[in-house]
């Protein structure tokens, strides 16, 4: 059994250094229109991560340095992390080392939340916040 919870970083980088990003992970975290209103930022990071996983966009470093804290991110979302850092090194040990994970996932992350803030921000506002994620789902799920 691996210890990757224990020594799980203290703090994860979004990339709030980068204003935009900050501003639309704000966004994405209190505007109506988002189906992540009123939830947690570690939720909009572990959706950015997977959605820019199985878009296969290449994973970009976030600019600063952690900005969320670990203990932000329940034991289902890091056993998401490993499974995610497991795909894409296609190694079962690299779920062993929380801080490459962790590194893995930020890249992913970074890399995606434009992307999704764009397709949410941008969509019909007639069609409600749950729909706009469902597309979106839909969209890496075929």
């Amino acid at each position: 059994m691996s210890n990757f919870d224990i020594d799980f970083p203290p703090w994860i980088n979004y990339g709030n250094a980068d204003k935009e990003v900050s501003s639309k992970m704000d966004d994405l975290t209190t505007r109506e229109w988002s189906p992540f209103n009123g939830q947690k930022m570690a939720n909009v990071f572990i959706f950015c991560m997977a959605y820019g996983f199985a878009k296969h966009m290449k994973p970009v470093k976030p600019p600063g340095s952690g900005s969320m804290p670990g203990s932000a991110f329940d034991a289902g979302m890091r056993d998401k992390m490993k499974f995610v850092a497991i795909a894409e090194k296609k190694d079962l040990e690299v779920a062993t080392q929380a801080n490459e994970t962790v590194k893995i996932c930020e890249g992913y992350a970074y890399a995606a939340i434009s992307e999704v803030y764009e397709e949410i921000a941008n969509s019909d506002s007639s069609i409600p916040p749950e729909i706009r994620i469902e597309k979106l789902i839909q969209e890496i799920s075929s």
